[in-house]
C-alpha cells in the first residue's frame, strides 16, 4: 500500500524497524532523533500544526545547528513538560497538517546492512525533510 502522506510503501513497517535497531544496537542509535523528526514531518497526520512546526525546529537544530540531543534535551526539559506545554503535539483528528504527498527522499531510501551507512543515510534523509519543509508555511 502507498502511503497518501509520503508516497512510499510499508513506511510504518520501516519507520518500527529503525526504532528496533536504533533501541538495541547503539551504532544505530546515533541518529535516532533524526528519524523520529523525518519520519514525523513526512507523516504530518500524527501531530498537530505546533507540533508539527516544533518537528521542523527541532530537526533543524540538529541538523543545521548541530546540535547534541543532549543539548536539547536541557534547554526544553521544563518547557515539555506535558503539564507546561502550551501545545498539544499528538493530533486528535488525524487530519494531516500539510498535503505535501511527494517527497526528494522517504524511509524505504535508508539501507540498514550497517551502522555507518544507516547514520549516513538517515542523515541525508533528514537534510532532505528539512529542505523540503523549510518552505512550507502554515
Amino acid at each position: 500500500m502507498i502511503c497518501p502522506e509520503c508516497g512510499a510503501t510499508d513506511c510504518r513497517s520501516r519507520f518500527d524497524e529503525f526504532l528496533a535497531l536504533e533501541f538495541t544496537d547503539m551504532g544505530y542509535g546515533a541518529v535516532h532523533n533524526l528519524t523520529v523528526a523525518a519520519y514525523m514531518l513526512q507523516h504530518s497526520s500524527k501531530l498537530t500544526k505546533e507540533g508539527w512546526m516544533y518537528e521542523r525546529d527541532l530537526l533543524r537544530e540538529f541538523v543545521v545547528e548541530k546540535k547534541s540531543p543532549s543539548l536539547i534535551r536541557q534547554q526544553v526539559k521544563n518547557s515539555l513538560d506535558s503539564g507546561k506545554r502550551t501545545f498539544k503535539f499528538k493530533s486528535k483528528d488525524g487530519k494531516p497538517v500539510i498535503n505535501k504527498t511527494s517527497w526528494t527522499k522517504t524511509i524505504p531510501d535508508v539501507r540498514t546492512e550497517n551502522a555507518e551507512v544507516y547514520c549516513a543515510d538517515v542523515t541525508a534523509w533528514a537534510r532532505s525533510v528539512l529542505e523540503e519543509t523549510e518552505t512550507i508555511k502554515l
